[in-house]
């Protein structure tokens, strides 16, 4: 009979595979629909949020350049291409020291091209600067955190056929 220090070593080992298991299912290849820099300030005691600069997919997808949604004016001429942003190092500094909190989001979404199939959360700088709009990513999730794997040219986004009244 094994002892007790024996089955404990095997149920902790299991417990990280399984964990280690979970986290490669939060693992999806698609295409990057959104980039986005968002920052938290406090001002007259109070906390407040905005968006610095927000760049999504064009219509119709891959068509065009990536579509500008938002920039904020006072950071727009801190950016070398607003299409496919970029944050350099001394950018992040000083993004920084202005506000209290920075955010570096993208958006990953699933072949499928559903509501459901698409994640937007968190991610590193590093990987921000990584990818653009319309790129074809492998990333993976964990909480609420988005991490790029791989990344693999252009999607190819489906042609949308004119039917009926072209």
């Amino acid at each position: 009979m094994p002892s007790r220090r024996t089955v404990l070593t095997l149920l902790g080992t299991a417990g990280i595979g399984a964990i280690a298991g979970c986290s490669s299912l939060g693992q999806q290849a698609g295409y990057v629909q959104l980039k986005s820099i968002e920052v938290r300030y406090s001002e007259d005691n109070e906390r407040h949020a905005k968006i610095l600069l927000r760049v999504s997919l064009s219509e119709p997808a891959g068509e065009e350049k990536p579509q500008v949604d938002w920039l904020d004016e006072e950071w727009s001429d801190h950016f070398e291409t607003l299409h496919e942003p970029v944050v350099s190092e001394s950018l992040d500094e000083a993004i920084q020291r202005e506000y209290d909190e920075v955010r570096y989001i993208i958006g990953v979404c699933s072949p499928s091209g559903s509501d459901e199939g698409c994640r937007n959360a968190e991610t590193s700088r590093d990987d921000f600067n990584r990818v653009q709009v319309h790129d074809r990513v492998t990333a993976s999730y964990g909480d609420s955190h988005i991490s790029v794997q791989d990344v693999d040219g252009k999607w190819e986004f489906e042609k949308r056929s004119c039917v009926a009244l072209c």
